[in-house]
């Protein structure tokens, strides 16, 4: 078994268009049924309002909800989560790839106004053959080839959503203020004097929602690192 990322330029869609605005996206959710698309899409871009504008002005596409939107943290670049519907003339690129049998892993993503697909295949003929059927849609590139197939170990999204929500607000915005500061630099840039005299409250409180924040971040991020060790 190997793993490719194979991407393919969807000519004439409005994946394509969005290249001249920087768009990275991921397809979080998507379904098809009787010539209809739902999906849920993610993505972040220069200029997002223009992006939504392609989206949204597209003929195969009726529907454009922004689910949430926010603007990136020391970036000029925004985030959204759009869920989206839609009324489809011909088959898609995934569609395509289910349909004759490939197996893609994870999410699609859009990069450079291309749609990108980590494929699990039997050898290089099948990857051949997925090419192939991509080539219909537009210009196709093989991006990576790994010859060994490896899970991996990376929390989904959900636990993502668990971990975050979980950090209450203050201690939230404490560790973004000790972010900005320097405090977590090498030598500090700040004391947990300085940071609790600008949050307003007791050097002691600070602590705690230091300590409790980053015992909430390790406990979970250690799991993964020692399962993604290579010496385990």
């Amino acid at each position: 078994m190997l793993t490719a990322k194979v991407s393919v330029r969807y000519e004439e869609d409005w994946t394509a268009e969005l290249a001249r605005y920087g768009v990275f996206a991921e397809f979080l959710a998507s379904t098809f049924r009787n010539r209809r698309y739902i999906g849920i899409v993610a993505l972040e871009a220069d200029d997002l309002d223009e992006s939504l504008s392609v989206i949204k002005d597209h003929q195969a596409i009726d529907e454009v909800d922004v689910l949430e939107r926010y603007e990136l943290q020391h970036s000029d670049r925004e985030s959204a989560t759009l869920f989206v519907r839609g009324s489809l003339t011909e088959f898609t690129p995934l569609q395509t790839l289910l349909y004759e049998g490939f197996l893609p892993l994870g999410p699609t993503k859009l990069e450079d106004g291309r749609e990108c697909f980590d494929l699990l295949l039997n050898d290089r003929e099948e990857l051949s053959k997925a090419t192939e059927v991509l080539s219909e849609f537009g210009p196709v590139a093989v991006e990576r080839i790994s010859n060994d197939f490896s899970r991996k170990v990376t929390p989904s999204a959900a636990e993502w959503q668990e971990l975050l929500g979980s950090i209450p607000p203050r201690q939230r915005e404490l560790i973004t203020l000790a972010l900005e500061e320097g405090y977590f630099d090498i030598p500090r840039q700040t004391t947990l004097e300085e940071l609790a005299e600008k949050m307003d409250i007791t050097k002691t409180t600070a602590s705690n929602h230091l300590r409790k924040a980053e015992r909430s971040l390790m406990e979970f991020l250690v799991t993964y690192v020692n399962l993604a060790a290579d010496d385990r």
